[in-house]
């Protein structure tokens, strides 16, 4: 399906547009959030997050011209978020054995 009859779909509020738009691009944003976490589970999620993210900013936007990119941005920013919130300082140790 065409990115614009996507758009068109998110912009009617219709639930197939999540469907389309996770058909075309679906495996190429699993995939840019693979490359930033490394674990599919985590990945899957962010390309959810992704859609429903896009589901309530694309009202306002008519990304007709842009939509992998939009979709992409979205799923990067979700996966750079999941490894900060995994790698935050509070969760994280450092062991050094002291020796004399």
């Amino acid at each position: 399906m065409d990115d614009s009859k996507i758009v068109d779909l998110f912009l009617a509020r219709d639930e197939s547009a999540i469907e389309q738009a996770s058909l075309k691009y679906g495996a190429r944003l699993r995939r840019t959030a693979f490359a930033i976490v490394s674990d599919i589970p985590t990945a899957e999620e962010c390309e959810n997050d992704a859609y429903l993210e896009a589901w309530n900013l694309i009202p306002p936007h008519e990304p007709r011209e842009y939509l992998f990119a939009f979709l992409a941005s979205i799923v990067r920013h979700r996966a750079i978020d999941r490894c900060r919130e995994r790698n935050a300082g509070k969760r994280s140790a450092v062991f050094v054995e002291l020796t004399n």
